[in-house]
């Protein structure tokens, strides 16, 4: 891969940040600029609704940020939101709004998402790539736990704890009473019941911490014990405790002067340091090494993996790592293993097929694959209309390695397995935009004539050829089996292929 400058824009609940790297390749950049703008979309999160005036302090800022990365030859911006666009009913209308004002297209990430990226980019900067790492993400709406073993996901887990939601929801006073600071750490504390559990036998070698709230943290310790501030020292859990109690005794106008403090920090560094205090004491972390990557370099680094991949040669299969949250969600809904994987087996085999005449890319297959695996799971709720209701559970799943749009793609492919064509009444459908609905409709009748193959649910199709003559296809199955009610199925499957690809198409 060529070196290239790519930026990364993180619109978050405290503020909105900018990164801009240099990069030879996933594992080798340079950080060259950072730059945030409080924007403080956090106060919003109560409302569940992003005013007017906010989308467009957002969009003058990511206008801002676009022209500086401009300025700087970056070869791709890449916009993420986080929770309070994500937990907001007109995050729809805010990434029209700031594309249409700024021309950037924002992705909505899910929590899980949003915990993978940031586990990500803390794996990279402990250089920590073998064994278990926890990380601890404080952000202004929401704290992720990233639990990465051998550099990939293990655990990932979202909490709706925010230094500015939290802030806003429990601390009235200047400085916050004893009262207030009780009932703040008791809602900590009922919201890391879960984690705890799930993660009490599970014994990891190092513990970090992104984000500001952590890394203004550290840097106040520091000051506290050596009185000199240093935001990557080692964060002790006892001094933890005693900066907290310090903290909260002083007033906003007293924090906003400490070192390494901004005024718009001071605001949340209360709420901040208990939510990070409460974590470590569950969970009985001692200590937490501060870490400066974050959000935005995890989204990089993915971002070059997926260049990396897509120029490797053969496509991956159903094993691929990217899926195992895939298969997750399958045996959760009790899906029946060996016909998910027949059908998507022979789902990818077609794709690779036409993968060169229809310049389908490597990411692209690995949407077909979820999908063709998840199809059926809609039988965990009902035989009738089990297409639909595969779609429902698949948009409300939180997958890893996919973001909301990706994972609204796949829920469309499975969805229209069988039944009726895409349809402009279809509203889940026409929420896509123009090349994701071409990308379904394809994706899509790939997958009917996959799962009319294996018709019988025995696996009865060992392999398929494709043969091409003008507008002519020809699909050859290999099999010793009797597979008379495969071909009939696929007779009566193969209309929306035919209408997707501009073809005719035969069984031999």
């Amino acid at each position: 891969m060529k070196t290239q400058k790519l930026a990364a824009i993180d619109i978050g609940s405290n503020s909105i940040k900018l990164a801009i790297i240099e990069a030879a390749a996933s594992d080798s950049f340079t950080v060259i600029l950072q730059e945030r703008e409080r924007v403080r979309l956090g106060e919003t999160l109560k409302l569940r609704f992003i005013p007017a005036e906010a989308i467009q302090k957002s969009a003058e800022a990511i206008a801002k940020f676009r022209s500086i990365a401009e300025s700087r030859n970056v070869n791709k911006i890449i916009a993420v939101a986080t929770a309070s666009v994500r937990e907001a009913d007109n995050s729809n209308e805010f990434v029209e709004e700031i594309e249409k004002k700024t021309g950037v297209r924002v992705e909505v990430l899910s929590s899980i998402e949003e915990a993978r990226l940031i586990g990500i980019a803390s794996v990279q900067n402990a250089g920590k790539r073998r064994g278990l790492l926890l990380n601890i993400d404080i952000g202004g709406g929401s704290t992720e736990l990233s639990l990465m073993q051998d550099g990939y996901p293990e655990y990932l887990y979202s909490m709706k704890l925010g230094s500015v939601s939290l802030t806003n929801r429990f601390l009235f006073g200047n400085p916050p009473k004893e009262k207030e600071l009780k009932t703040l750490r008791a809602e900590i504390s009922s919201a890391l019941e879960r984690p705890t559990r799930e993660l009490k036998n599970k014994k990891w070698q190092i513990s970090t911490g992104t984000s500001g709230t952590i890394l203004n943290l550290a840097s106040l310790s520091s000051f506290l014990i050596s009185n000199l501030a240093n935001k990557y020292a080692e964060l002790n859990y006892k001094n933890l405790v005693k900066l907290n109690q310090n903290l909260a005794k002083l007033p906003l106008e007293e924090r906003g002067k400490l070192p390494d403090i901004s005024p718009n920090r001071a605001e949340v560094i209360v709420a901040g340091g208990q939510i990070l205090e409460g974590v470590m004491r569950a969970l009985k972390i001692q200590t937490v090494q501060p870490c400066n990557f974050a959000l935005r370099e995890g989204v990089i680094i993915d971002y070059l993996r997926e260049i990396e991949t897509e120029n490797l040669p053969p496509v991956p299969d159903v094993q691929d790592r990217n899926l195992r949250g895939v298969f997750a969600i399958g045996r959760r809904y009790g899906y029946e293993e060996k016909h998910a994987l027949q059908v998507a087996g022979l789902a990818e085999k077609i794709f690779d097929s036409l993968a060169l005449t229809y310049k389908f890319e490597r990411h692209q297959r690995t949407l077909l694959s979820a999908a063709a695996l998840l199809h059926d799971v809609g039988f965990h709720i009902s035989h009738d209309s089990h297409h639909k209701h595969s779609f429902y559970l698949i948009k409300h799943s939180e997958i890893t390695g996919f973001s909301e749009a990706e994972k609204q793609i796949i829920a469309n492919i499975a969805r229209y397995h069988r039944g009726s064509f895409p349809r402009d009444k279809h509203p889940e459908f026409m929420a896509l935009s123009e090349k994701d609905r071409d990308l379904v409709w394809k994706l899509s009748a790939i997958l009917r004539i996959s799962d009319a193959l294996d018709r019988s649910y025995e696996c009865r199709v060992k392999d398929i050829r494709f043969s091409r003559k003008g507008r002519n296809l020809t699909l050859e199955i290999i099999s010793e089996k009797d597979t008379e009610r495969e071909r009939e199925t696929f007779e009566l499957k193969k209309d929306m292929f035919e209408q997707s690809f501009n073809c005719s198409l035969s069984l031999t």
